[in-house]
């Protein structure tokens, strides 16, 4: 395999690694984990993943597999913000609890929902997962001649 082709599949990879990370800490975040900036909710062109995919993985855009990844990317974030609000959003505190330095918690309504959120979330990403091994035997599976016209 060429030197190219296998540092196209080491990025991929690398992708898949960014994108597994990030839905752990979803997963944190539904377990009321103080959460980083670097894990704050994030539109899908600047996460780890989407460095990537809306960058050099745009090489890949003429492939529908290629494609057919954004939307569920899309549908990931989407859902990620909606379970983001659920759990952090601002609430109103009575005075007695500010002054004894309380939050007030997501009602258990919401915890309810955020966490059906999260199936959908999950849902997403096992779709994202799939096509990206499918794009990487796509890769994998091309002849030199047909690797080369990517670039």
């Amino acid at each position: 395999m060429q030197e190219k082709k296998k540092a196209l599949i080491g990025k991929l990879r690398d992708a898949k690694k960014a994108h597994r990370r990030w839905v752990s800490n979803a997963q944190i975040l539904m377990q009321g984990v103080p959460v980083k900036n670097d894990q704050l909710p994030l539109n899908e062109t600047e996460c780890g993943f989407g460095n990537w995919y809306y960058g050099e993985g745009q090489a890949l855009r003429g492939y529908p597999v290629f494609r057919d990844i954004e939307a569920p990317h899309t549908a990931l974030h989407t859902t990620y913000l909606q379970i983001f609000d659920l759990l952090f959003r601002e609430r109103k505190v009575s005075l007695f609890n500010r002054m004894l330095g309380r939050k007030a918690e997501p009602s258990p309504a919401e915890l309810e929902s955020a966490r059906r959120l999260f199936t959908v979330l999950n849902t997403e990403s096992h779709k994202i997962m799939d096509l990206l091994e499918e794009l990487e035997d796509l890769i994998i599976s091309m002849d030199d001649d047909r690797f080369n016209d990517l670039f």
